[in-house]
Formats: C-alpha cells, structure tokens, sequence
C-alpha cells in the first residue's frame, strides 16, 4: 500500500488510468466484445478481488475433495504462479503426483498432494488446458483456481472469496490497497465465502459487512462464513504427523513466505506454542540451502525445539536440506471449515450433477 503522500500524487494518473483498463476489459467480456468459451464439464471457479492471501487454496482443496468424495471425477485447473516451466504441465494424473514443486508452482503441487484422486494442471491457457483434459481423461467437473478474473472461460459457478480481516469500506484498487478490481465487481459472484470469519470483531462486524455485501451483490447471492483451522503437523523428515496440543509451550521457530504471515504466526501462538524464532519471505518464495541453513543455525543458537513452516513453504524447501537438517521441520496443516458445510456442499453438487 502506498502511504507517502508525493508517491500516492505521482501514481494518482497511472493508478486511474489502471482502473479505467481493468473496467474496459470486463466491459468488453460483458458485452461479448472479447470471446468466452464453455468446457463441456461444469467449471466451478474460485477467486478473489484482492491480490493473495483470502485462503483460496484450502477452499480449492476442499471443493474438489467434496466432489471426488460423491463420486464425481473432479479436475483443477491453475495458471501455476511463479513456476519454472513454461507451456503445460500435469501435476497429478489422479494417481500420482508427475512433477516437481519448481516445475508446477507450489500451490498446484499442494493440490495435488492433499487431494489424491484429483487431476491437476497448470496452463496460462486454462481453456486450452481444459480442452485437452477433456481429451484425455473423464472429466466430471473444472474447479478453476485463482480464476474470478479470467473472464475467457465461462463458469457454472463462480465462488468469490473476501477476507473477513480486510474491511471492504477501506478497500481499494491496486497501487494505493489490495484491490484487483472494483468492489463494483463482488455483483459477478454467484456466492460469496467470507474467509477467517472467526476474526469478525462481533455480531456487530458481522452484520455490517453483509449490509455491505448486499448492496454490492445480487439479490438472493448466498453468503456462506468460513474460517481455516490448522489441524496437525507433518513432519517433513519422516512424514509423520502429530498435534498440535504435542506442541503446546515448546519452542519453535516459525517460518513462512505467504501473503500474510501474520495469520500463520498467530494460529501457532493459538495452539500454544512459544515462538522464539521468526522468519518471514516474499510469497511463494523458494528457499536456498544456504539460506535454510542459516535459518537452522539461528534456530539452534537461541534453543528452538522445532522449525514449523507453511505446507506451502515445504514444497519450497531443498530435499537436502529437509533430509540433513538437525533440528526436525514440520508443516503446519490448514484446513478449510465453514459454518453451514452441508449448504455449501449441495451448493456445489447442484451445479455439477444439474446435467
């Protein structure tokens, strides 16, 4: 966010005139000046206004499992932010994950690990990506990851996640806030996820953002309130996994390149663990031997029991550097949770078996 006041001056024009675009090109998309092209399977689509950090991952995870768990043969498609190929690449043919953290980007390959039975791929061109699954594979149903501005491939459903922690009446549009697009634009979304609700300061929070929501939305548009709950911890050095009540009061040193690290440090301090040892990245940041070492010795020098990353994060980590590190690493595992489950869930299943 920009606060100098010279700096929010000199960016007033570029900023507007990046409004005026971002509006141009949804209008051309509304009008059918830019062409949108339909898979044959329902496309289910999950996004954002903002730029990272609402928890889209998670909330991935969980629509594809509830789909593959009702006996639906779900994919996920994903652009695969920051990953060192370019073109398309299948993460998960279903049954075994085909590729690297590097060559996916280190979300996918999350996906593809925590959702067996599940195709992943990445492709800048997901209609393209689509097409080819379709192809080759049964496809019962697309969840679109990261996908409420990719306007090119229509959807039968489109999910728009909004942080409860970030206050819509402060929002605003890229450089001066966190804003992709206009709020204008919460009117596309078929149903609104309002992610960590837990952190809602109180009814009286609650009920004023969905003033908000219903102003901004259309009417009848469903509002489901979900949180992320981290779950246990998976040991990267011999894959078991523990509580977090195994951790309450030991001393870990916390590691982390997300969007919003504040989030990760505040449900390990949450689940009771004293955090002696804090090291925050860029997002989707991929980690040097070198560098890690230097994070394992400051976390040897001040007496740490443990270093706990993102599951992100491990799939950024060296394998070497897991395999000879001499303090035990753990992923912290998050999971997507929402107050009424079951309507969500028949939400999502209508859409894909209305056919």
């Amino acid at each position: 966010m920009i606060d100098s006041p010279l700096a929010r001056t000199l960016l007033y024009l570029p900023a507007k005139l990046y409004e005026l675009g971002v509006r141009a090109r949804i209008a051309a998309y509304h009008h059918q000046l830019f062409k949108t092209f339909r898979l044959n399977a329902p496309v289910i689509s999950v996004g954002n206004l903002t730029v990272g950090g609402t928890g889209k991952t998670p909330c991935v995870a969980f629509i594809a499992t509830t789909l593959r768990d009702a006996g639906h043969q779900p994919a996920i498609l994903s652009r695969g932010y920051k990953r060192q190929t370019k073109g398309r690449v299948e993460v998960s043919n279903g049954t075994d994950i085909l590729c690297s953290a590097a060559e996916s980007g280190d979300e996918p390959f999350l996906l593809a690990r925590n959702c067996p039975g599940v195709r992943v791929l990445v492709d800048r061109d997901r209609v393209a990506a689509g097409q080819w699954l379709e192809s080759h594979a049964p496809v019962s149903a697309f969840v679109l990851d990261d996908a409420y501005q990719h306007l090119r491939l229509a959807r039968d459903l489109n999910l728009l996640l909004i942080d409860a922690t970030e206050p819509l009446s402060k929002a605003a549009m890229i450089p001066f806030g966190r804003l992709r697009e206009p709020l204008t634009e919460i009117h596309r979304a078929d149903a609104i996820i309002i992610t960590r609700s837990d952190r809602l300061a109180g009814l009286a929070a609650k009920t004023e953002l969905l003033e908000m929501l219903n102003r901004l939305s259309r009417p009848q548009t469903p509002v489901f309130f979900a949180w992320h709950r981290m779950t246990q911890l998976r040991n990267l050095q011999n894959q078991t996994t523990v509580s977090l009540a195994d951790f309450s009061g030991k001393s870990v040193a916390a590691v982390s390149g997300i969007a919003r690290p504040e989030r990760f440090v505040d449900d390990l301090n949450q689940a009771g663990m004293q955090i002696v040892l804090r090291r925050d990245f860029a997002d989707h940041h991929r980690y040097s031997e070198s560098e890690f070492a230097s994070i394992l010795a400051d976390a040897h020098s001040i007496h740490a029991e443990a270093i706990i990353v993102t599951e992100k994060d491990a799939a950024n980590l060296p394998l070497e550097t897991i395999r000879n590190a001499s303090l035990p690493i753990f992923a912290a595992r998050i999971e997507f949770d929402c107050e009424d489950k079951t309507a969500l869930q028949n939400l999502l299943l209508a859409v894909v078996e209305k056919t």
